[in-house]
């Protein structure tokens, strides 16, 4: 895991006070479109949300990656989740920022592009226990919906319909069996090298779950006005379709 950069100090006194006022930051009604894709882990939101934001040529974001990057800090600075105080001032101290190349979201903490540091085993414990924060997700949730007020965006997450942008111009629930959702992510843990059972995914799977239907905090519940796609028998190509369809519907003057 790497470590911070030695300017963090220099960097979190240059930062001090400009979060302050940017966690305060209100959304105001964006011009721009919103696509809001939720939906359980393993459900295919990330690879359907990339592939459509391609498409359409909107800004895709994940905003998983941000709680992931809370995690990564956590797990640096080898804070203890059971304070959750501490977690929340090291944050503000030093908080996530994003930048967009070639329309790919990049998460940055104290000048340190960290996008690649983000899917160990540790940073994704630390960052379902950070995610039940409300303090860590009234931060991030700030800077999603500035992230939306910038540009048409794909965005997919859990909360991105309900919370997010509850007015969002159209969303989307995506879901699929358990077992196959454990399949797939077991798939994306093998390739990275990591020889998880899937026995062990869909254990941890249904674990994830329960605490994401549960939590007080912007739970995982579908929004009234989402499109739901059960992805169990489709492939990527069929969910990006089914959701082009809706959008074209939802927004004829974008055809052709």
């Amino acid at each position: 895991m790497p470590s911070l950069p030695q300017s963090v100090k220099t960097y979190r006194e240059q930062r001090r006070g400009k979060w302050a006022k940017f966690v305060h930051y209100m959304s105001k009604p964006s011009s721009h479109v919103i696509i809001a894709i939720d939906g359980p882990a393993g459900a295919g939101k990330s690879t359907a949300a990339q592939r459509l934001a391609c498409l359409l040529g909107f800004r895709y974001v994940d905003s998983g990656a941000m709680y992931r990057a809370v995690g990564w800090l956590v797990h640096a600075c080898a804070l203890p989740l059971e304070e959750p105080a501490a977690i929340l001032g090291c944050l503000e101290r030093t908080p996530v920022s994003l930048t967009f190349h070639n329309g790919t979201l990049e998460i940055w903490m104290a000048g340190q592009c960290v996008t690649s540091h983000l899917r160990s085993e540790a940073v994704a414990r630390a960052a379902s226990a950070v995610a039940t924060m409300p303090g860590v997700r009234q931060m991030i949730t700030a800077q999603l919906r500035h992230i939306g007020c910038q540009a048409d965006v794909v965005m997919e997450g859990r909360d991105i319909g309900t919370v997010v942008f509850p007015d969002a111009t159209i969303k989307f629930f995506l879901d699929a069996s358990l077992q196959v959702r454990g399949q797939r992510r077991m798939q994306e843990m093998h390739q990275v090298g990591n020889t998880t059972t899937l026995g062990q995914v869909v254990e941890a799977m249904a674990r994830r779950d329960s605490q994401d239907r549960a939590r007080t905090v912007a739970p995982l519940v579908q929004s009234p006005e989402a499109h739901t796609i059960d992805t169990t028998d489709l492939t990527v190509d069929e969910v990006v379709q089914i959701m082009l369809s809706e959008i074209r519907r939802a927004l004829p003057r974008e055809e052709g």
